[in-house]
């Protein structure tokens, strides 16, 4: 087994989730999590970030659980939600065009473990197996398990904390440096519209 597998096997352990490199396996599991489909083309120039490949995606999907989200996520996360719901009440008096209102109220669910959003993408070469995945919101522990359960290192590897050592091993595997970002070229990098925290970007 190579060393890379072996990763895999323990991740598969740690996180309690089975091998799932297909694109309906990894569908499957989210909606294990309680995932739900979620509308890409309406809302694609937001979730299409340096990290989407369009030409690829085969779907949208959100976890909408307060409870599950904050049991799982990290203290850093909760730091930084902590920090958005403070940006978000000094906000809380501007007016927003009554169109933007369903997405705004979506990014204050995003920025306050409320709310997660995933892109699954298919690959370039087999259109059955997992190419990549997107996480939007505060959801470290479900990019860790989509990267243990589709064997996919994700271009976009969130926001790693110290817990995050058989995570952090695959990326030397993978010719990244440790938690290397991996942008697709010439997309612009921008900061996603539901990060109001400090700190970096998720």
């Amino acid at each position: 087994m190579s060393e890379y597998k072996t990763l895999l096997a323990l991740a598969q352990r740690h996180f309690k989730v089975p091998s799932c490199p297909t694109v309906s396996e990894a569908i499957a599991l989210l909606q294990g999590f309680g995932a739900t489909a979620f509308d890409f083309e309406a809302n694609q120039e937001t979730l299409a970030d340096e990290f989407v490949d369009r030409r690829f995606v085969v779907g949208a999907y959100t976890i909408h659980d307060p409870r599950l989200l904050k049991e799982r996520a990290t203290a850093e996360e909760h730091q930084h939600a902590e920090w958005s719901l403070e940006e978000s009440e000094e906000d809380s008096g501007i007016e927003y065009p009554d169109e933007d209102a369903e997405w705004n109220q979506i990014q204050d669910e995003l920025s306050s473990l409320q709310r997660l959003l995933i892109v699954i993408e298919h690959g370039a070469e087999d259109p059955n197996m997992v190419g990549n995945f997107r996480v939007h919101g505060f959801g470290q522990w479900l990019r860790e398990s989509l990267w243990a359960s589709t064997g996919v290192l994700p271009r976009d590897p969130g926001a790693p904390s110290a817990k995050s050592v058989l995570f952090g091993r695959v990326f030397e595997l993978a010719g990244r440096d440790h938690f290397q970002a991996a942008a697709i070229p010439q997309r612009r990098p921008r900061r996603p519209a539901w990060f109001r925290g400090k700190g970096g970007d998720t």
